[in-house]
């Protein structure tokens, strides 16, 4: 009987804030998304011990995550936060007005109601800083520096007792409540990498890596691969080509992840999912056994469209393509290539957040088996990639966790070494940014190579729902009956 296997690989990633000059943070975005989200993400699978998942963190961001941990990193919005309320400037006091409210209104503002009245008579008074500054007063704005702060702690934080008497409080905070909820952030945030590291241990996750400062290799590379991916493309005066920089960025990546994390990774997702021959050449020089990207990439390289049909279908050709581990193969480089099904990564990411989680998590499952039934139906097994920015998950940890509660799932076991016998025959893979989208690669224009499917021991770490034997490492398997 044919079986599903589902990859779901999370991409957290923030761009580097500091300011190489003054050591300031100009923005406050990876203390909160480290204060709720990647480290509840983690934790939750403590509660489903045969789920497997891959998290993919870029390098940068751990440096920024270890800066806030030492105490060496600051930003403007944690200072204002941190600053008691009569002692705030008439400029700091607009600041707070004008960047403390920036959170989901619904879910986060509006779970605590002493916030949401804050933010409703900010509101009431224009949602502008300057004349909504006479209505608050001192105590207005401790209890808006506070409730701040606590707003994006994640869930499994909450259950701190002393984080949970200050939310039964609900109001009228004290300095002593603010300057607790100001440094309680760093043991949190100092949770965040351990909890990674961990995991990876135990078995539950797989940690991947990226470009140490995210930049985009095939461009880095070579410029002129930008009128590979889009024709026409206008190039810089000054082709830049240096192939030696991006090998730097993915060395210091995979070098550091090692030391952070007690192991060297085995895949990448590439920054944008943009890949180039050459990238892949590099990447498997440094020992780099898979790399990610999007269907657009396999779209392209293949001349085959994944446009969906009226149900989110694909039809069947197609989904046997997509819902696959292809193996690339030109000269000496070989690499295990997994391409994101567009279509349901991007419903996790935008659109689930505003449905009930049960509704969200139902809609999910059938998306997912709905999607690989066709390749299912001409007697295949089937990989669907599931991959999204983590950040993206706004509200979604119900929706996960009806997921991971919905069917059973097993232990991970070992890949066997099992190649279908189709081959496809595509050309080498190039890539650039397409000018206002996201960038995405295509597999050019080179004499024609091979990519032959197939499933092996280095593919990302995958969650699916029943047990097999002899089944991949960290997975488990759907079996479908025929529709």
């Amino acid at each position: 009987m044919p079986v599903l296997r589902v990859i779901i690989l999370w991409h957290q990633h923030q761009p580097f804030y500091k300011d190489l000059v003054s050591g300031e943070y100009r923005l406050p975005w990876v203390r909160l998304h480290a204060l709720k989200d990647y480290f509840g993400m983690v934790k939750l699978l403590d509660e489903f011990p045969n789920v497997h998942q891959t998290f993919n963190l870029v390098p940068s961001l751990i440096t920024q995550i270890q800066d806030y941990v030492s105490g060496t990193a600051q930003d403007p919005f944690l200072q204002v936060a941190a600053k008691p309320a009569k002692d705030l400037t008439p400029e700091e006091r607009r600041f707070a007005l004008q960047y403390l409210f920036q959170a989901n209104p619904v879910h986060m503002i509006g779970r605590y109601p002493r916030y949401r009245e804050l933010w409703e008579r900010f509101r009431g008074s224009g949602s502008s800083p300057e004349p909504a500054e006479k209505y608050f007063q001192a105590q207005d704005f401790t209890d808006l520096q506070v409730l701040s702060q606590i707003a994006w702690f994640d869930e499994f934080f909450l259950q701190d007792p002393e984080v949970a008497a200050l939310i039964q409080k609900g109001r009228n905070y004290s300095l002593d409540d603010q300057r607790f909820v100001i440094l309680h952030q760093r043991e949190l945030l100092a949770k965040v990498l351990p909890a990674h590291a961990e995991a990876a241990q135990r078995g539950f996750i797989e940690i991947s890596t990226s470009p140490f400062y995210h930049p985009i290799l095939p461009l880095i590379c070579d410029t002129n691969m930008g009128a590979v991916s889009t024709p026409g493309l206008p190039l810089p005066p000054h082709r830049f080509r240096h192939p030696e920089d991006a090998r730097e960025q993915l060395q210091r990546g995979l070098d550091l992840h090692q030391k952070v994390f007690g192991v060297r990774p085995q895949g990448v997702w590439p920054s944008e999912g943009s890949v180039s021959e050459e990238v892949l050449a590099i990447a498997q020089s440094l020992g780099v056994k898979w790399m990610a990207t999007d269907e657009e990439v396999l779209g392209r390289t293949l001349g085959v469209s994944f446009s969906r049909e009226g149900d989110g279908r694909l039809p069947a050709e197609p989904a046997a393509k997509l819902y696959n581990i292809h193996r690339y193969q030109s000269g000496q480089t070989e690499m295990n290539m997994i391409f994101r099904d567009h279509t349901i990564s991007d419903l996790i990411g935008f659109v689930y957040s505003g449905m009930p989680p049960q509704e969200a998590a139902t809609h999910l499952m059938r998306s997912i088996k709905q999607s690989a039934q066709p390749a299912l139906d001409q007697g295949k097994d089937a990989v669907l990639s599931i991959i999204l920015d983590g950040e993206n998950v706004e509200n979604s940890c119900g929706v996960f966790t009806m997921l991971y509660s919905a069917s059973p799932v097993s232990k991970p076991s070992r890949y066997p070494r099992r190649f279908r016998d189709t081959k496809i025959s595509a050309n080498s893979p190039r890539s650039s940014p397409a000018p206002g989208s996201m960038p995405t690669s295509t597999f050019g224009s080179a004499p024609p190579k091979t990519i032959a499917p197939g499933i092996t021991s280095t593919t990302p770490a995958i969650f699916t729902t029943k047990p097999q034997p002899a089944q991949p490492s960290h997975s488990a398997n759907w079996h479908l009956k025929r529709s």
